[in-house]
């Protein structure tokens, strides 16, 4: 599995320029999310996360915090692609710091672990070769339900648990656990089906 995962920072003067051009990358993706969400349900697979969800702040929940914004836009697509992986594109407004972010992965829910790559080692892996040492496996619960464990140099993150409910209009990511620094999480984010 790979991940393109984009932050950028920028001085302050360009900070409105790479705003606007980011509104605009926005709402092209919102735009391409409607048309290519249509076409990914006709022919999806069986998994039911297929389609375009957006992030409901306000039902979810985050602990220990920060709670993001309540005016965050976080929109999240799954489509599938060849051979049984699924793509996955987020595009969100903006990171905690305040700057745009966009992230894609392809990934297959068999359990197997796939190299992320992100904003953190991409640019490494493109100048030098180096292979990230962040990987993530996915595994199917049930029909509606999947668990992804993400690895920084093979130690596992907090499991993570995504459902989708039983009328197809709301999935659940939920993490709960005692992550590695050895603080308490629960973290619930509901996300809403747009398409």
């Amino acid at each position: 599995m790979q991940i393109l995962h984009f932050t950028s920072s920028v001085p302050i003067g360009l900070l409105s320029m790479v705003r606007d051009t980011m509104g605009l990358l926005l709402k092209v993706a919102l735009a391409s999310f409607v048309l290519i969400g249509s076409t990914s349900a006709q022919m999806a697979n069986d998994d039911p996360i297929i389609g375009v969800w957006k992030l409901n702040v306000e039902r979810s929940v985050y602990s220990p915090g920060p709670r993001p914004p309540a005016d965050l836009i976080r929109v999240y697509q799954f489509a599938p692609i060849e051979d049984g992986f699924i793509r996955f594109t987020l595009v969100q407004d903006t990171s905690p710091n305040g700057n745009p972010t966009l992230q894609l992965t392809a990934f297959k829910v068999d359990g197997q672990q796939r190299t992320v790559y992100n904003q953190n080692n991409l640019g490494t892996f493109l100048a030098t070769g180096q292979v990230s040492t962040l990987t993530r496996s996915y595994r199917r619960i049930d029909g509606r339900t999947t668990e992804y464990t993400t690895f920084n140099n093979g130690e596992a993150a907090i499991p993570a648990v995504r459902t989708v409910s039983a009328d197809g209009q709301t999935y659940v990511d939920v993490v709960r656990g005692t992550n590695n620094q050895g603080v308490e999480v629960n973290n619930v984010q509901v996300y809403d089906r747009v398409r």
